[in-house]
């Protein structure tokens, strides 16, 4: 073998899981820590899942080291058992007597909860960690919350810990398995190693075999990432398989072709479909280049070939934003005609002059005593103009002043906004103009006042409506039957409406499809509005159902 070959004191990448080979990376740590924290708390269940290979079971096997003398475990690897045969289990694991023929589900239970009596009563806690436990049952895992429900006024008399593949996560979503998953106390995701924490985990296990060299090149542990995809077990091995040929070749140290010839050998028809794979995405990869590329081009010459539409387009915008600064003149206008209706007839009738406060009732007459008084006080008439014109001439400034804002063109591919006229302003500079009367001032305001009014409703129409949606609480009962279990773990608000939140463990923006009838319509601040089936209802932000 090639272990004299390097200088080895043993072989390093066993796929046994030794717990003296444990990596402790950044990924461990963090899923060794969550299961203590678990096993600190008052009782319940903890959760540790992760792919295959990832060193689940080596991280309980380090865990059940670090447990205090006080501690009685029961380890169950072979899960594929039923709800009689698991309670069997258990009390061979706590060394219960029980007669072997004839003992019922009840027996079992009553010589269980008695033994967790005993443990507490001498200080003795009491551990279940079931390895494998996505092949349990419903029925089993219902089994095992029932038995934790023997509890003091402080803590539960017996603390389980279950240990699977990802496929144990969509287990315990299942809505009749929804009491057992509020009662879990920690939860861990194990995740593959990165390339560093994989030339990391290389050199841990070599310096545990007495080997303090790099045997392996920088290109072979790329090499080794890209096969095994940073899960140990298929790093163990690779890394085998590849000393055994370099020590055949009489190298010292392993290559990237030496790595490759590994692969074929170990992983076989898994091997091969990575290849596959790769070559599919190198295939797509250059598909995708190959159009983009073509797409730049035909944008390029669709861009030249159509400047001269985008001038005429930019005008027609340059045009469009002259109506909107006509449309608002008009509104001006419109408020002008309201003013001239109520005050001219009034004005017709009764005239009143600056200078002799004279009052007369025909055109004729008002012409001739205009004149005689600028003869008299040697004024021009034009400065004897009545209140109504003087409300028009303020008016017709301010449509000038508009209309010079309206006039913004699209100049060398820049667009130039117009402003919308600001009605209340032009009411404010109306409070100084002389001879005004008050009431004519108090008709143009409330005229702009209402205005502003629908606007402003207008734009809080849509946060009325998603603010006044019930809760998913006071939906029919068909409704909250037909929800699936919803997990918020994460909740973002945007105004603009590019917002997400991560429901059961994916992120979902607005409009996105949770389920095929379950459907985000909009996120708030504070809650979340969906739709299921033709209804519409609420939940709060991080929330579980």
């Amino acid at each position: 073998m090639y272990r004299n070959f390097f200088a080895l004191s043993e072989l390093p990448f066993s796929i046994s899981p030794d717990p003296k080979y444990l990596f402790m990376s950044e990924r461990h740590r963090e899923a060794l820590g969550h299961l203590t924290y678990g096993l600190a708390e008052t009782g319940g269940f903890a959760l540790l899942t992760g792919e295959v290979g990832t060193g689940k079971t080596t991280v309980s096997r380090c865990l059940m080291e670090q447990l205090p003398e006080n501690t009685q475990v029961a380890f169950i690897l072979n899960p594929t058992l039923s709800s009689q045969e698991l309670l069997a289990t258990i009390c061979d694991q706590l060394k219960i007597k029980y007669r072997k023929t004839g003992a019922t589900v009840k027996t079992l239970t009553d010589k269980i909860s008695e033994k967790l009596l005993s443990n507490h009563e001498q200080e003795i806690n009491t551990l279940l960690i079931i390895d494998e436990a996505q092949h349990l049952d419903p029925e089993v895992l219902e089994q095992l919350r029932l038995l934790t429900n023997l509890e003091t006024n402080t803590k539960k008399l017996l603390q389980v810990i279950l240990i699977g593949q990802p496929e144990l996560q969509q287990l315990l979503q299942r809505r009749d398995l929804r009491q057992l998953a509020q009662r879990l106390t920690a939860r861990y995701h194990l995740l593959p190693l990165t390339k560093q924490e994989l030339k990391q985990y290389i050199n841990h296990r070599l310096s545990v075999a007495q080997c303090h060299r790099s045997l392996f090149s920088d290109s072979a542990i790329t090499k080794i990432h890209q096969f095994s995809l940073g899960i140990p077990r298929i790093i163990n091995l690779l890394c085998h398989q590849a000393l055994m040929l370099a020590y055949n070749k009489n190298e010292s140290l392993v290559s990237k072709k030496t790595i490759v010839e590994a692969a074929q050998q170990a992983l076989g028809d898994e091997f091969h479909q990575q290849s596959h794979q790769s070559k599919s995405l190198w295939l797509k990869a250059t598909a995708a280049s190959a159009a983009l590329f073509a797409v730049l081009v035909a944008g390029f010459w669709w861009g030249n070939y159509n400047q001269q539409q985008s001038i005429v387009n930019n005008t027609v915008a340059s045009t469009t934003g002259e109506t909107k600064a006509a449309v608002n003149i008009s509104n001006v206008t419109t408020q002008s005609d309201e003013i001239k209706d109520v005050a001219v007839p009034e004005l017709e009738k009764t005239v009143t002059l600056k200078a002799s406060e004279v009052e007369l009732s025909s055109g004729q007459e008002t012409e001739q005593i205009l004149e005689q008084a600028a003869v008299e006080h040697e004024e021009s008439p034009d400065d004897l103009m009545p209140d109504t014109e003087k409300v028009n001439h303020s008016l017709s400034q301010e449509t000038a002043n508009t209309s010079q804002q309206a006039e913004q063109f699209v100049i060398g591919g820049e667009k130039k906004t117009s402003e919308p006229v600001d009605f209340a302003a032009t009411a404010n500079e109306l409070d100084d103009i002389d001879g005004v009367s008050p009431e004519l001032l108090a008709l143009f305001k409330e005229a702009i006042n209402e205005t502003e009014g629908e606007l402003n409703k207008s734009e809080s129409l849509n946060t009325l409506n998603n603010a006044d949606v019930e809760p998913l609480t006071k939906m029919p009962n068909w409704v909250q039957n037909g929800v699936p279990r919803l997990n918020f773990e994460q909740h973002i608000y945007a105004s603009n409406g590019e917002g997400w939140v991560t429901v059961n463990g994916r992120d979902r923006y607005e409009g996105d499809m949770i389920t095929d009838d379950l459907r985000v319509k909009a996120i708030l601040p504070q809650k979340v509005i969906l739709t299921y089936r033709g209804k519409t209802f609420s939940l709060p932000a991080l929330t579980n159902w």
